[in-house]
Formats: structure tokens, C-alpha cells, sequence
């Protein structure tokens, strides 16, 4: 597995140092890259996002696919990790200068922002510009000192320097309150493969915490949601398709429940622009779009999936791209029942 600490090197060639541009946001750092994959810097990745860079593509839940839209409409090829899209990853939020720094990118799109106050949700952010909590992916506490959010959030050929990272926790609100801790390592999963052109399985990394914190962290699902379930999808991902700006990412969290589609769906496995590229793999659910206009975007990757059991949220999946465009294509999540044994390995 790859493991990036911030011991080990003070500065990272690809991601930046501290307080520096985010380089690859797959979450929100990435301009706008319409990853198909979810990232915080824009909708989840297009046909044209994925072209782009797979940061673009994967919501970084949620900006590959929201930058190949971009791309298809502006003619502009950017990449955004973070986000899910259409062909692309949920894209992470990305700078507002896709071409330097894309990332996948995805956000709730046709959803609303959330009532209930959730202690384990997070948000993964870095300095942008001024910005020095621009938010990237969305993640989720597991344990008092590890979040779990998307491997395209937080490393491309090479993980991303964990010492550019902060994490707030169990805050609606993205710039304030909670709980906020530094990051000392990301743990990617090693059977996690990262190209710019396709998807992953098993698109999950964890993040351990410099410190404790003392938020309830959310428990593991113990199976995979099944055809005909409701998952609720959430995060601070774009909440429009277009969404290109990391300014104009939203500051309260957001939520949508959405229908879990039978793996063999044909519409889970590709669409008529990007083929299979981004479709569902080993260890993966998929869920549908409502209207064909709902589902996660750019700045949505990483962010929690969640479902009911005996009146408690449980984490089921992590945000990690859509088949084709943000809202208009299945969404697909790696399954948290599905890896468990990694993730228990690793934390303990």
C-alpha cells in the first residue's frame, strides 16, 4: 500500500509544501476538472474531465467529470480529482486554475443542505490562494484519529504530502467549528490503481490524524447496500453540473438520498461517451439520478455514503466518481463492508 508521511519528506515535488497551491487537488485543490471522480473543486468528472486528468475525473467526490464538461462546452481540457462525473471520478475541489492544478470534483447536486448534525464527517482542506482552509474531498471518522476518504483525494502517480493537509471534523459548516486536526500519513489501499483516463476499484485511502479528536467517529457497515436500498449521498460538492469555481463551493453541508441500482445495470457499467472507462468495478455500489438531475459533483469525492440501521447512520461507501456527467449518470462508491478487513488492518 502507499503510504505518504510527513515525516518523510517536508515538501512534496507534486502537491506543494504547506501553505503553498494546492497541486493536484483530487478533492478541491484541482481548478475544475470534471472528474468523474468527486473532488471538492468541482462536478463529478465528464467524458471531457476524464480526458483530462483523473484527479479531475474522481468527487476529487467530485471534478474529472465536471472538467470534461467544462471541457465539451468550453473547450478547455481540465482535470479536477475529488468529484464524480460522468466518466470521471468524483472530483475533489480544485483552484480555480484547472490547468495548473486539476482535480477530480463533486458536489450535491438536486439534494439539500443538512439539518442533522453529523460528528463524523469532514472535510480535507489545504491552503488555495488565501485560502488557507480550501477544502479539497470529503472524508469520514472512523476512529479517533483516522478519517476515511478517496485514494484519488490524496495521491495520483505518488501520494500527496500529508504536512500541505488539515482536517476539519463534525462541523455543517466547512470554514468554522468542529473539530481540526493536522495529518500525519495517508494510507492508500494497495490494490488501488490510478490512471487518468479510467477508474479504479478499490478508490479508498486512509488518513491518520496528527491528534486524537474527540468526535464520534461513524461505524462501518457490515454489508454492501443492495439493489432497491436508499444510501443518503452528502458533502459540500458543487450543486450545479457547470460548477467550475472553488469559491463558489458551498460553505454548508449538503445531503441527498439517492436508490441503489443492481450492480449489473448496464447504465452502472458505462455510457455512450466514455464507455467503461468509468464504470463500476470489484468492490464497488452504484446509485441512481433521480430526473437525471441529482447526485454527487465536484468536491463531493471522498465524502460518506451513508445508510439507516436501528435509527443510526452507518458508513457504506465513499464517494468516488460517476459513470458519465455530474447528476446525470450512476454514481459509484467503493464499499466500506467490502474492504473492512484492509481498513481494520490498518487502524487497528
Amino acid at each position: 500500500m502507499l503510504v505518504s508521511s510527513g515525516e518523510a519528506n517536508g515538501t512534496d515535488g507534486a502537491q506543494g509544501r504547506p501553505g503553498a497551491a494546492p497541486r493536484r487537488p483530487r478533492a478541491a485543490p484541482r481548478p475544475s476538472p470534471s472528474p468523474r471522480r468527486r473532488s471538492s473543486g468541482g462536478c463529478p468528472r465528464t467524458a471531457a474531465g476524464r480526458r483530462g486528468s483523473r484527479r479531475d475525473k474522481l468527487i476529487r467526490y467530485h471534478q474529472h467529470a465536471f472538467t470534461r464538461r467544462l471541457a465539451r462546452t468550453v473547450l478547455t481540457p481540465a482535470l479536477s480529482l475529488g468529484l464524480a462525473a460522468a466518466g470521471t471520478t468524483a472530483y475533489a475541489a480544485q483552484p480555480a486554475d484547472a490547468g495548473k492544478d486539476p482535480g477530480n470534483q463533486t458536489k450535491i447536486i438536486g439534494g439539500h443542505e443538512s439539518a442533522e448534525d453529523y460528528s463524523f464527517i469532514a472535510s480535507l482542506q489545504k491552503q488555495r490562494g488565501d485560502d488557507p482552509d480550501g477544502h479539497y474531498c470529503g472524508g469520514t471518522l472512523i476512529a479517533a484519529d483516522w478519517v476515511l476518504t478517496a485514494a484519488h483525494c490524496v495521491t495520483a502517480d505518488t501520494p500527496e504530502d500529508p504536512s500541505a493537509y488539515h482536517v476539519r471534523i463534525g462541523s455543517l459548516d466547512r470554514t468554522e467549528g468542529g473539530e481540526v486536526a493536522q495529518v500525519e500519513k495517508f494510507v492508500v489501499h494497495p490494490d488501488y490503481r490510478h490512471a487518468d483516463e479510467e477508474g479504479s476499484a478499490h478508490d479508498l485511502a486512509l488518513v491518520q490524524l496528527s491528534t486524537e479528536v474527540s468526535k464520534e467517529p461513524a461505524p462501518l457497515a457490515s454489508r454492501t447496500p443492495a439493489a432497491g436500498d436508499t444510501v443518503k449521498a452528502t458533502g459540500w460538492g458543487y450543486t450545479k453540473a457547470t460548477g467550475n469555481d472553488p469559491s463558489q463551493l458551498p460553505v454548508k453541508h449538503r445531503e441527498i438520498d439517492l436508490p441503489v441500482l443492481s450492480p449489473d445495470t448496464p447504465k452502472c457499467a458505462s455510457n455512450e461517451t466514455d464507455g467503461d472507462a468509468w464504470g463500476i468495478r470489484e468492490g464497488d455500489f452504484c446509485t441512481d439520478n433521480p430526473g437525471g438531475e441529482a447526485g454527487t459533483c465536484g468536491g463531493d469525492s471522498g465524502a460518506p455514503a451513508l445508510t439507516e440501521v436501528a435509527g443510526r447512520w452507518q458508513l457504506a461507501g465513499v464517494t468516488s466518481r460517476s459513470v458519465g456527467d455530474c447528476a446525470s449518470t450512476p454514481d459509484i462508491y467503493p464499499s466500506v463492508a467490502e474492504h473492512s478487513d484492509w481498513i481494520r488492518d490498518v487502524i487497528g
